[in-house]
This record gives structure tokens, C-alpha cells and sequence, in this order.
């Protein structure tokens, strides 16, 4: 039976969709990022919205974090079991004849940063003496796990810093072969 469907679906960061899950302070929109929706909905794509693992496991009242807080074995073994069930429902897209054009995870995130994440070198103490922090070239901790999962899907990544240019990589990205 054919419908109106596109059979084709994207995996969005938690955020790119809802940016109330964000550290308080952090937000950039009131709600979804626009452009990289409308770029989206123009295309016709159906969107996953992956879990927030941060709010999912640490709730909304968190304070901003950095990957080697996230990087320990209770965090990971959270977004390992997420990173198991998304990949079963993209087993079942595909399986079905879907088109899973990939995973659009956050620049800088230590959760969903696709190239870099943001690190605390070696700081630990209290957060009143946090100093900036820097970015380091590896994945966020449930970028890693989904990656490990979802084997041959293609990641990229959204960056506040670029904007343009994010939205041209993932249009890129949704162009079919």
C-alpha cells in the first residue's frame, strides 16, 4: 500500500528539537532549532528525536558538565541501554525499507558531540572554581555508545558556532545517493 510517507528518517539530537532540555543558561532558541527544522520538513524527512541522556540521567535542575564527568560507568551503562534501543527501532525502519539518513548530534556536547566535546583536562573541586573549558577532538560519551550500536550510519553534527554552515552539512547529508 503506498501513502504519502517519504521513507526517509533522520535521528536529531534531543535539543535540535526541545531546547528546554538544555542547561539552564545554555539555550540558544525558546523551543526547536528553526532552520535546521524548516531544512527538515522541506525535504520531507521523518524525524527521531533521540533522548536527552543528560536530562534522563541527571534531570533538569543539572549543572553544565564536561565529558570526564559523564565518562564513568554509571553514565555510560544509561546511554548504552538507550543506544540498544534506538538501534532496534532503526533496525525496524530499516528492516522496512526505510532510508536512515543518520544520527545529528551537538558540537561540543559531552554527551552528543559527534568531533569534539567539551573537557575539563585534568580539573576536579568545586563548580564555583571551574575554569573554562576546552574542546577536545572525541565524541561525546552517547555519541561513543550509539556508535557502537549503529554501526555504518552516517553522523553529523550541529554547531552553534556555524551555523550555516551546520545546515549545509546536513543538507548535504540528506541529499540521496
Amino acid at each position: 500500500m503506498k501513502d504519502a510517507r517519504s521513507g526517509r528518517i533522520i535521528l536529531l539530537a534531543h535539543c535540535l528539537l526541545n531546547q528546554n532540555s538544555v542547561v539552564m543558561g545554555l539555550a540558544k532558541r525558546k523551543g526547536p532549532v528553526e532552520e535546521l527544522l524548516q531544512l527538515v520538513l522541506r525535504e520531507g524527512i521523518g524525524i527521531v528525536q533521540l533522548p536527552c541522556p543528560e536530562t534522563g540521567y541527571y534531570g533538569l535542575r543539572r549543572f553544565w558538565a564536561v565529558r570526564e564527568q559523564f565518562d564513568n560507568p554509571g553514565f555510560r551503562n544509561y546511554c548504552e541501554k538507550l543506544a540498544s534501543e534506538i538501534r532496534d527501532l532503526v533496525r525496524e525502519y530499516i528492516r522496512n525499507g526505510y532510508d536512515v539518513i543518520g544520527v545529528i548530534g551537538i558540537s561540543g556536547s559531552p554527551s552528543c558531540g559527534v568531533t569534539e566535546s567539551g573537557s575539563s583536562e585534568n580539573w576536579i573541586g568545586p563548580p564555583y572554581e571551574a575554569k573554562e573549558y576546552n574542546k577536545v577532538k572525541k565524541s561525546g560519551i552517547f555519541i561513543e555508545e550509539l556508535r557502537k550500536k549503529l554501526g555504518d550510519l552516517k553522523f553529523e553534527e550541529w554547531d552553534w558556532r556555524e551555523v550555516e554552515d551546520s545546515l549545509s552539512k546536513i543538507e548535504n547529508l540528506m541529499k540521496k545517493d
